[in-house]
């Protein structure tokens, strides 16, 4: 039975307590690993400060912890598909507070890209394609609710730990900050499922080499540039237009709150466009949000607007994503064709911030947010192409 995606008291009965205890499970895995990630950006002007550098190459750390994470999560849901997801929540839970801890002691620049971009990275990734697998996979009848909660934590993490970052930061210095979010991580992992969830999965190749698959993939990776960059300088572009740091590092808390009140909506009452009409609508939006940070000139207002856009327009397109996928290839290689699929998004993460740090550095905001206009506008009609194969490819459930 397909998810209707209203509330149903029978077949809710169908879906065991323990299901439900892995989709919660995994929000707060991810929760913790995607708030660490994305305060990074709060700490960048401390970091380079510190290191006597510049923000292009502490912003480019960002970018290759964001590439990092999107490989790791190709290999992760694989691995979680084929044999459990627990070991590879594992690796997350000691990856992710070595990164951090092992971090806040570098003395140079080049060390935070030995130490951060790969523990942290990777400790993302495996938290992120092998739950949405998992879960996927434990579902049938409230699957798009079930994934909505998982994705719940990452747009409360986003939400929640950079303002907590940001008082970290102001009472103990990015340091001790970084050791403190470490252990935090280390302490919610460490709860993590217990359950076995995994299967035999069919080969990849046939999936990744169809029409539709791969016209989304450069879609995405497109579209990561305008994802990524207001996430790493939506802090530093308001401090620098005059705004207090507490009020600008709330406009990542913004994106995260927007994003987590837009994902229960669209968990609880899936689209009636459908998955793939969610999926471009949420293209659409934060596109809009990146239009109207170009336009803020530092107005506040215009950068609260654009920071909401960001955020509903990703929760409506992420949460599409596993049901547009699941929908095409089944559920059974899920978190293989999920993990694979978002090393797209990070190709884009790698261009994004990197670039933008380095076109700021030379020549200010406005070049930098031009580009990632630009980069999901083609996007976007990228996306709106028709998605219909001559010949589909058939993945068993």
């Amino acid at each position: 039975m397909p998810d209707t995606g209203t509330l149903d008291l029978a077949d809710a009965r169908h879906e065991h307590r323990s299901a439900w205890l892995l989709a919660f499970a995994a929000a707060a895995a991810n929760f913790v690993t995607f708030g660490t990630l994305f305060s990074f950006g709060v700490f960048q002007k401390a970091i380079a400060n510190d290191l006597d550098t510049t923000t292009g190459p502490v912003a480019a750390l960002f970018s290759l912890a964001v590439l990092a994470y999107y490989l790791a999560g190709a290999v992760g849901g694989r691995l979680a598909d084929r044999f459990d997801v627990r070991p590879v929540l594992i690796t997350a839970g000691v990856f992710l507070p070595f990164g951090m801890i092992m971090s806040s002691r570098v003395a140079s620049l080049w060390q935070l890209y030995v130490f951060y971009v790969p523990f942290v990275g990777i400790a993302v990734g495996c938290c992120y394609p092998p739950l949405i697998g998992a879960v996927g996979r434990r579902f049938e009848h409230r699957r798009a609710l079930a994934i909505a909660i998982l994705l719940l934590g990452v747009g409360g993490g986003t939400s929640v730990m950079p303002n907590l970052s940001e008082a970290l930061d102001d009472a103990f210095g990015w340091r001790t900050a970084f050791v403190i979010l470490g252990l935090v991580g280390a302490v919610v992992m460490a709860a993590g499922p217990a359950r076995r969830v995994a299967t035999r999965p069919s080969p990849l190749g046939p999936i990744v080499r169809t029409l539709r698959f791969r016209r989304l993939y450069f879609s995405v990776v497109l579209i990561g540039p305008g994802f990524y960059t207001p996430l790493a300088f939506y802090n530093d572009y308001a401090v620098d237009h005059g705004i207090g740091r507490r009020a600008a590092a709330a406009l990542i808390g913004l994106v995260g709150g927007s994003s987590v009140a837009a994902r229960l909506f669209f968990g609880w009452r899936p689209s009636r466009l459908g998955p793939m009409g969610q999926y471009r609508t949420g293209y659409f939006l934060m596109l809009a949000g990146l239009v109207t940070w170009l336009v803020s000139g530092g107005a506040y207002p215009l950068l609260v607007l654009s920071a909401v856009l960001h955020g509903v327009g990703w929760a409506a397109w992420v949460t599409a994503t596993p049901l547009v996928l699941s929908d095409w290839f089944g559920v059974r290689d899920l978190g293989g064709v999920v993990g694979t699929f978002y090393t797209g998004l990070g190709v884009g993460a790698l261009a994004g911030p990197a670039l933008a740090g380095f076109l700021i550095d030379r020549s200010g905001y406005r070049p930098a947010i031009a580009t990632v206009v630009i980069t999901s506008v083609i996007a976007c009609g990228l996306a709106m192409l028709p998605m219909v194969e001559r010949q589909s490819v058939v993945v068993a459930n």
